[in-house]
């Protein structure tokens, strides 16, 4: 798109407040700071439907996507006009608790407190201990724990690192974060092939001294085929950049090109990108 004479790129995202839409706001920020950026201007805009996100890139009425992984395993391969520029930020599912050892298992666990944003959890856990009693919480009732940690197991899905674990961590010494056994791991994965298991590294975490097992799921930026070379180069090479600054925003520090290459047979990527990352 144009405006006045300035070649204008639109970013879909969710709504206010999510991954997505913050991770657009800053790349449109870093965008405008850059001097040699100033004959293209990069605008976020919110479209709560993911897949609405695609349909409207596909029909060239937008520039760029970022949608979730569930999304992308779905229904990026309904869209062959469309390529992926990168996965982003690493979405950990978060397991709190203070029952002993450091796995969560489904002898030991009578209680969760789930978040909305980890259903997928939920409905694989119900199915393996049906007995379990679920409580439920979202971002209008985030649990400040004031009294003390009373749930058994906290359960959420959020970027890692994240200073509100390292918060709660803190200030109740009786928690700490579990991994994931093997048969969980690979339940969740039977039923949501958009999620892949990871290992936080020791130390990710205050008292965390060893690797946690478990999985995490990346978002996804997509453009059409024919997004310009030069542009996505740029745009690349902004993103991975930031892990290298002095002060860099949570979404970005993490950010490596090597997490892509996990993908490389899943998803369809630009060409440019597929010669950054080195794809073989």
């Amino acid at each position: 798109m144009t405006l006045w004479g300035q070649q204008q790129n639109i970013i879909l995202t969710g709504n206010q407040g999510t991954g997505s839409y913050i991770f657009a706001t800053e790349l449109v920020r870093l965008w405008k700071s850059s001097k040699t950026n100033n004959k293209v201007e990069m605008v976020t805009h919110p479209e709560i439907y993911p897949e609405h996100r695609l349909t409207q890139l596909e029909n060239n009425r937008v520039s760029l996507a970022i949608i979730d992984a569930k999304t992308a395993h779905e229904y990026l391969n309904k869209h062959p006009g469309l390529r992926v520029l990168s996965v982003l930020w690493q979405n950990w599912l978060y397991v709190l608790g203070t029952v002993p050892g450091p796995y969560l298992t489904l002898e030991s666990t009578q209680t969760l407190l789930v978040h909305d944003n980890s259903l997928y959890f939920a409905e694989v856990w119900k199915k393996l201990a049906p007995q379990t009693k679920l409580n439920w919480f979202n971002a209008d009732s985030i649990p400040d724990f004031s009294d003390g940690f009373s749930e058994e197991v906290l359960t959420f899905t959020a970027p890692t690192p994240l200073q509100e674990v390292n918060d709660w961590l803190e200030q109740f010494p009786g928690i700490h974060l579990l991994s994931l056994d093997q048969l969980l791991v690979q339940a969740l994965r039977s039923k949501n092939a958009w999620l892949t298991p990871q290992k936080l590294h020791a130390n990710t975490f205050l008292y965390q001294t060893e690797p946690l097992e478990g999985v995490a799921w990346y978002p996804v930026l997509v453009v059409r085929r024919d997004f310009p070379k030069e542009l996505v180069t740029t745009l690349l090479q902004m993103i991975f950049a930031q892990s290298e600054s002095l002060n860099p925003h949570a979404l970005f520090q993490n950010l490596r090109r090597t997490h892509n290459i996990a993908f490389q047979k899943i998803y369809n990527y630009h060409p440019v990108a597929k010669k950054m990352f080195r794809f073989k």
